[in-house]
Parts: C-alpha cells; structure tokens; sequence
C-alpha cells in the first residue's frame, strides 16, 4: 500500500450534453410522436365523458350537473345502471368548457390532452432532477425519456376519456414536489431569527426559499388530483412514505406532516357520500365483474397472474389491445405454476423494501409506490370493472422505470462500470426509443376511429366476447356504408362470424344478442334476428334498446301484413299482424286491422277478439264499433 487514497468511482449518469438538460425536450418529443392523435376522431368509452355526455354537451352550463353528479351519470342517465360511484369531474369540467368555447370538436380535445401529457413529462422530469437523482442527471433525463416513450401509454394519451389519468398523475407529482420542497424547508428553517443592528429580524436563504409556502400548494394539487381520479387516495400511506425516503424525517414525523392530506382526504370520502351516496350497485354481468364467478383461490391467482401481464407490460409492450375482459384474461388458481412464479417474484420485491425501509433505499420506495398503484387496479379490493387495461399501468410505470435506472446507474458505477457497458447501454436506450417513438406513432393511428381500433385489436383480443362483438359492430357499420350489395353483404357476413365467436364464449352478453340481430336485418333475414332479439328478450325484458328494436319489428310486420290482407294472402296477413301486436299490445289500429283480415278470412270468432281488444284501447274506435256491429249483425 502506498498511502494514496483512490478516486472515487464516477457515477456516469451525472452529466447530461447540454442540448438535453431543457426539460423543453421531454415537452417536444412528447407532442412530436403523439401529434398524430389530434385528427383522431372519438373513440370507446369517449361518449361516457364527452360526446355522449348530456352534462358536458351543455358546456359550462352543466358544469353543476357535472359537479354534483356521478362521472357517467350524463351518459348513462340512470343512477340504478352505475356500478358505484365514478366521481372524476375535473376531466368533464375541462371537456365542458372545450364544448362552450370551441363545439364538440375531436382535435381540440385531443390537441389538449398532448399539451397535457407533455407537460406532465416536464413536472416528472423536474421532480426527478430535484428530489429523486438530484447527483444524477442522466439518471433523470433517460427515466424521462422512457416515460414519455413507452407504447403502454397510447391508450390514455390517445382515447380521450384518458384525461382523467393524466390529470391524476401530474397533480399527485405536483403534490409530492411541492410536499417535499415543504419539508425540506421546515428541516433548514432555522429555530430563532437573528436581528440585525437595526432591530430588525433578518431572513435567512431557507426563510426566503419556495418551500415556505409548498405546503399550501401540495394540499391545493392533492385536491385536484382527487378530483382527477381516485387514484390520488393511495398517497395517504404513499405521501409520508415518500417524505420518509426523500428527506431527513422520520416515518412518525413524515406521517405528522402529511396530516393536511389525510384531512383532505376526509372531507374528499365524506362530499362523495354526501353526492353520490354510499352506493355499490351489485354488477351481476361477468364483463363488468370479471372475477364473479370465481372461487376465492382463482381471484387471487388471477390477480397474480396479472401481476406477471403487467410486469411483461412494461418490459416488452407488445402487442397492445383496448380490451381484456373475460375472456381474455382467463382464470389461473393458486395452483398453477405462473401464479407461483409471480408469487415468488412479488414477494420477494416485497420483503426486500421491507427489509431496506429503514436506510432508505429508493428502489425500496419504488418497489413500494408499484405494489401500492397495482393493488388500487387489481379487483382484490373492490370491483374495478375489468381484469387489467394498459391505461392501469399509467401511474405505476413511474416508479417502475425509476427503478429500473436506479439499478442500472449502480451497475454502471460498481461492477458494470466499464467503458464497453457504458457504450452498450446507450446504443441499446438508442434502441428502445426509436423502436418505441414507431411503435407509438403506429398505435395512435389504430385509435383513429372506434371502429378501426375494434377492427385491429380483435386479432390480439381473440378470446375476448368484448372485442369480437365490437369488431361484429365495426363490420355492421361498415356494411351501412358500403356502396353495393354485395359488399353490403360481405360485411354483415363477418358481422355474423364475429358475433357467432362471441356467443360460443358468452352466450348472454346481451350487446352480442342485439347486435347479432342487426347483422340479419342487413342480409334481409327478419326471422333470424327476430329469434337473436327473442334470446335477449329472455335475459332482460327491459332493456331499452330491445324496445327500440321492437318497435322496428311492429313497423316491419304491421306494414307486412297489411299489404298480405290486402293482395289476398289472408293466412300471411293474420300471421304479420299477430307479430305486429306482440310488439305493440297497446297499438290499438294493429289490433283492428288484425280483426278486419280475420273477418275478412271469415275467422269471426278471432276477429271479435281482435276489435274487443281494440275497443278496450280505444273505446270510441269507429271502425272497430261498425265492425262489431256486423258480427253482431250476423248473429255471430
């Protein structure tokens, strides 16, 4: 040994080329590959929030609606049809307002949610420089580069009900900026002012710093973050959590000082009782409560299982699909060997925050911000609607990519350290960026249309009742605006194949039953989509789209069987008009032409109760009395 002390190891993700330290790069590369969405049109569940949304169609005039609604209420219109309680007005005000000042126009809602989504990059890149690699630069910037990439998150990008989880993720970053800028500057606030020889007190760098009014700002986004979307409710144990990891504090101290939030949270649960109700309408429809069916080991393999699906998710995302409902994402138990191995794998994330929660390790802290973002989506707790959707992994993905370069920044500065790996890591994030910016470029242009996407993703989705009867319905409005007869046909044909394969997976999915009788009508085949209808009939008598649908059916057969009576077909004319009154008992004209073939048949028994029928509907019926009177007449 020589005496001489070695140089410390460079960590080389602590400079960044100048070119790349604006955070205006994460903000134009983030509008450059997403910009293709602005010519969108709307897009599956874009009607529940906007275009189908009576409370947002008003414009600012529905805002109190909005505010004191569920978030679907304006859609669907009856409190009896929601599942719970969806209350994300803050999305709707936003697409209220869009509506007063610009009209129901598709590229200003999607132009605002890129704005949105870029400027949620540039907060999470800030966030990241200040408090999460403060020493490491290129650590900040490639974590942002991957977020702001990553193909996972078209869906919330390019449909535009997605607002809501941007709105969440960038008030709840804003949330946990400006609570941690407050504590750090009540740890460096100093305990007594010191005067000066004018008597006065002299404010110190910590007394003058920004953090002294963070507090009341973290509280204010906190608010809107739960307005955004529910999401923002995990933060009671992910906010002192978080206090704990990136500042002096202790885990007591950080959940003292994390008070404000819980008292929001309080007055947040109670305004939603007092709105909404405390109602938790019980789903009895497997793809609105994909684990219904399920034994308790097969929810929580299942679950598991997922788990693993995400995971994938973020590592390899492809092939992506707006639908994974039952039965897509089929059921695994506690038995089968992925569950084990997801098992496994979570576990021992797990116990390995645990066991580094006290030194504070921030891969710690991540693994604790995912477990906590998944298990808010995981249907463990409380039905959420769906086994798993790709817009689930929008605030999870955070904590997930910090970590992922956190443990790459220590590999590159201990044992991976080497020129040869440094090279390789950077061709390699090359790489993953340009094949990420195509692959995003291409998946926005597959939510162009509801029906160009229900078309692409079906061939991924092949097991999913939910995406063949959807790409069945693409296929039906495909053949509405088809230019001949034959393409007409051609396309309710593949109508009629999908909506075939969703059947044989739920043979009571009622929009398949509906749907399927459309596809009939289009190939001329009333009989067929009569028997689909009477199917769906049998299901739920009530729907109300079957009434529409019946009352199609009155009109077909009422005129059908009149023109039967009147070319001389009495037996086709008595037949039409007996349908024509199923589907309209209290018509009583139908009832009257149904007596007048009958009597015209000389069937009198049946007309007399045909024109009784009639007369009872409408008493003063003239022709039903003078018919009455001629079977009476007849002494019959």
């Amino acid at each position: 040994m020589d005496g001489t002390t070695a140089a410390p190891v460079k960590d080389p993700f602590a400079t960044v080329p100048g070119w790349m330290r604006g955070a205006w790069f994460f903000v134009l590369l983030a509008i450059g590959i997403h910009g293709n969405t602005v010519w969108n049109r709307f897009a599956l569940d874009d009607g529940l929030v906007l275009n189908e949304n009576g409370y947002v169609l008003q414009g600012i005039a529905g805002i109190p609606d909005i505010l004191t609604h569920d978030s679907f209420h304006g859609a669907v219109g009856r409190s009896a049809y929601l599942s719970g309680g969806r209350y994300r007005p803050l999305s709707l005000v936003t697409f209220a307002i869009e509506v007063s000042l610009f009209g129901l126009d598709p590229v200003v809602h999607h132009g605002l949610n890129v704005l949105l989504f870029a400027l949620l990059c540039l907060v999470l890149f800030r966030f990241l420089q200040r408090f999460v690699f403060p020493g490491s630069a290129w650590a900040s910037w490639c974590t942002t580069l991957l977020f702001t990439v990553h193909p996972i998150h078209t869906e919330v990008v390019a449909n535009i009900k997605g607002r809501d989880e941007i709105l969440s993720l960038l008030f709840l970053l804003l949330t946990l900026h400006h609570a941690l800028l407050h504590v750090r500057w009540l740890e460096q606030r100093p305990i007594s002012s010191q005067p000066t020889s004018e008597g006065r007190s002299r404010r110190t760098i910590a007394e003058r710093s920004p953090g002294r009014w963070s507090g009341l700002w973290s509280v204010l986004f906190f608010g809107l973050a739960l307005l955004s979307k529910e999401n923002g409710l995990l933060f009671i144990a992910l906010l002192p959590l978080s206090i704990h990891y990136f500042t002096d504090s202790s885990f007591i101290k950080a959940i003292k000082r994390s008070l404000p939030v819980i008292v929001i949270v309080l007055l947040y649960v109670g305004m939603r009782v007092i709105l909404l109700e405390a109602r938790n309408n019980t789903v009895e429809e497997i793809m609105d409560n994909p684990y219904l069916h399920s034994s308790i080991s097969e929810r929580i393999g299942s679950i598991l299982f997922v788990f693993l699906c995400y995971a994938k998710l973020m590592i390899w995302p492809h092939p992506l699909t707006y639908d994974y409902s039952y039965h897509q994402v089929p059921y695994h138990d506690m038995g089968d060997p992925i569950v084990y191995l997801s098992l496994a794998l979570h576990g021992w994330l797990f116990a390995y925050a645990v066991y580094t929660f006290k030194r504070k390790d921030i891969i710690g802290w991540c693994i604790f911000f995912h477990l906590a973002g998944l298990l808010m989506v995981s249907n463990l707790v409380f039905n959420i609607g769906a086994p798993m959707a790709e817009r689930f992994l929008f605030m999870p993905s955070v904590p997930f990519l910090i970590g992922i370069v956190e443990v790459l920044r220590r590999g590159l500065s201990g044992p991976l350290r080497s020129a040869a790996w440094r090279y390789g890591l950077a061709f390699t994030l090359f790489l993953i960026t340009t094949a990420s910016c195509v692959a995003v470029v291409a998946r926005n242009a597959q939510w162009s249309t509801g029906d160009t996407l229900f078309l692409h993703d079906v061939a991924v989705s092949r097991n999913s009742a939910r995406a063949r009867t959807y790409a069945g319905i693409a296929y039906i409005h495909l053949a509405d605006s088809a230019q001949s007869v034959s393409e007409k046909r051609k396309h309710a044909q593949l109508a009629v194949e999908q909506f075939l394969i969703a059947d044989s997976i739920h043979p009571t999915y009622m929009p398949t039953l509906l749907n399927m009788g459309l596809a009939y009508l289009r190939l001329d085949s009333i009989e067929v989509a009569e028997r689909w209808w009477d199917r769906a009939r049998a299901i739920d008598p009530t729907d109300g789209k079957l009434k529409d649908l019946e009352l199609y059916l009155f009109d077909h057969y009422y005129r059908g069987g009149l023109t039967a009576g009147t070319a001389g077909d009495l037996d086709e004319g008595v037949r039409q008009l007996r349908k024509a009154v199923k589907y309209a008992p209290n018509h009583a004209d139908a009832w009257y032409n149904l007596g007048g073939v009958l009597y015209t048949a000389k069937r009198y028994a049946e007309a007399r109760t045909a024109w009784q029928r009639t007369l009872e509907l409408a008493p003063e019926h003239k022709d039903a009395n003078a018919g009455m009177a001629a079977l009476n007449t007849l002494g019959l």
